[in-house]
């Protein structure tokens, strides 16, 4: 009997331990601060779905987007701490090059996200010798896209066309286009959609782009002391992020829902735009040296000197390795 007891009142104490361990409130996620220049383009969707579906939550992390207008500042606002990470890419590789203490730790896209829209009469890229091209600014990513997809295509871009800087929104651009002044033009994606329903032509797709010139802009980048201070912090960040990326490439009609939303398209062409972007999503979140180099590019095509290129020295795919586990 009183063996009987001691058993009954051990289990009494293991239930009670039980409900006192359970009645323990989970502990809160981390605030993290990311920097980005726009949360509405396709590229921001696996961001926006590890934040929104709860995938970074189960990694212990909580994200707080801050919205800039140029790279300039948010590099700054990296350096200083003020950001924890930040989504630009191409130009923190020429950053790192030039001996600022960040690096490149994934790749989201595996593409620009650009494309080349032009006057319906205009065949393909050869078609443009003797025409206007118009692009954001000089030295910019949509610059060198432009540049590489010329000369890759048998063009002079020095010699075989005008290039002509149009700074502002994609509008602006789009206007010049409509208007005459200029015969193509470089957009993000889906812009060429608005350009069709104007009649106008995409000569190169995102896709197609992507096969001449692959420079992805999109990914995360941190600070050397980041490194140093939350390697941890860092994977886990990235698990979220590859599996906000898996679930957007097998569930199309969530993936389709959030596209029409976010980028405020009608039904057919999210679902066209969803099958266009699903294959430029990047879950292993890293690229191959021949990409970086891409990237270093961008920031030293029209320059005079050109630096060595050190391809190693602009990321650091450990991290990736390990969210990949």
């Amino acid at each position: 009997m009183t063996l009987k007891f001691h058993v009954l009142g051990y289990i009494l104490c293991l239930v009670l331990i039980g409900f006192r361990v359970s009645e323990v409130p989970a502990a809160e996620p981390k605030v993290i601060s990311i920097g980005w220049t726009s949360g509405s383009n396709w590229t921001s969707l696996p961001f926006r779905v590890a934040a929104e579906r709860g995938f970074w939550e189960k990694e212990g992390l909580r994200a707080r987007f801050i919205q800039f207008q140029g790279t300039n500042l948010m590099l700054t606002a990296l350096l200083n701490g003020e950001l924890d990470y930040i989504t630009i890419v191409p130009s923190i590789a020429g950053a790192a090059m030039r001996g600022i203490p960040v690096k490149i730790v994934a790749a989201v896209t595996r593409s620009s996200g650009y494309a080349i829209i032009s006057k319906p009469e205009i065949e393909n890229l050869k078609a443009l010798k003797g025409k206007r091209i118009a692009i954001n600014s000089f030295g910019s990513s949509a610059d060198y896209a432009v540049y590489a997809a010329l000369s890759r295509s048998g063009l002079d871009p020095n010699k075989d066309v005008t290039l002509a800087a149009i700074s502002g929104s994609p509008d602006a651009r789009f206007a010049a286009l409509v208007g005459g002044s200029v015969d193509a033009t470089v957009v993000n994606s889906p812009f060429e959609y608005k350009a069709e329903q104007r009649g106008l032509k995409t000569l190169m797709s995102v896709a197609e782009l992507s096969e001449l010139v692959k420079i992805p802009i999109t990914g995360i980048s941190v600070a050397l002391r980041k490194i140093d201070k939350d390697p941890d912090e860092i994977v886990r960040l990235l698990k979220g992020l590859r599996t906000a990326i898996l679930f957007l490439q097998s569930q199309r009609e969530i993936g389709v829902d959030l596209l029409q939303k976010l980028l405020l398209l009608d039904r057919t062409a999210a679902e066209r735009f969803y099958a266009l972007y699903r294959e430029q999503f990047n879950p292993d979140l890293t690229v191959t040296d021949s990409v970086v180099e891409e990237w270093i590019a961008v920031g030293t095509f029209r320059s005079k000197e050109k630096p060595a290129n050190r391809p190693h020295t602009v990321y650091d795919w450990t991290f990736a390795e390990k969210a990949r586990r």
